[in-house]
């Protein structure tokens, strides 16, 4: 019998209604045409060669928790919303950011102070030249996703160069621009299709 080995690297993005989840949207979404930059939390999801799923997330609740079984994602954003995107990585890196996802879990926490940093940023410091202070061991959703996958995959752009700064839409509408073609691509999890909505031109 083969050893359990992820196989496929997946980052997702959800809302889920709530008043956090609004002012996230409120102040760094909704800036594209079609609006679909509509998301308030990110997390990262890997496939197994059995295809079982489980996912990783930072939570203001849970610090940087994982693995967890993909129904619990699938559960918590049914009166929400949830686009997932399939990474290219090869085997021995996915490897790789699967330990690296167990490692964090016991030394990532979240940054409570750092989510009103970035709503701060938004608004006024980026307008100013500000910068969110970088804290290695305090995280949030986002900044966890971005730091992980940089070696492949930029979710900074020319406003957020820090990790830290880089939120749900940030992140959206970075992925959008690099890859067009993610525009109106459905992907698979555990047999529940997710359509990345397909915007404006």
């Amino acid at each position: 019998m083969d050893t359990l080995r992820a196989k496929r690297i997946y980052i997702f993005w959800s809302y889920v209604p709530c008043a956090s989840a609004d002012a996230t949207v409120w102040i760094t979404g909704r800036q594209l045409p079609d609006r679909s930059d509509y998301w308030s939390h990110m997390g990262v999801i890997f496939e197994f060669n059995d295809d079982s799923q489980v996912y990783f997330e930072a939570l203001v609740s849970d610090d940087f928790k994982g693995p967890k079984p993909i129904v619990k994602l699938l559960n918590k954003t049914r009166t929400g919303r949830l686009a997932v995107e399939r990474l290219e990585f090869e085997r021995h890196e996915i490897d790789y950011l699967y330990e690296q996802c167990q490692k964090w879990v016991s030394l990532k926490t979240y940054n409570k102070w750092q989510l009103a940093a970035m709503w701060f940023f938004e608004r006024f410091g980026r307008w100013t030249g500000w910068h969110i202070p970088k804290s290695e061991d305090k995280v949030v959703c986002s900044e966890v996703v971005s730091e992980l996958i940089v070696s492949r995959y930029d979710l900074r752009d020319e406003i957020r160069d820090g990790h830290d700064e880089v939120n749900p839409n940030s992140a959206w509408r970075k992925r959008l621009k690099d890859n067009p073609t993610m525009n109106g691509i459905a992907y698979w999890i555990k047999n529940c299709e997710f359509t990345i909505r397909r915007r404006s031109t």
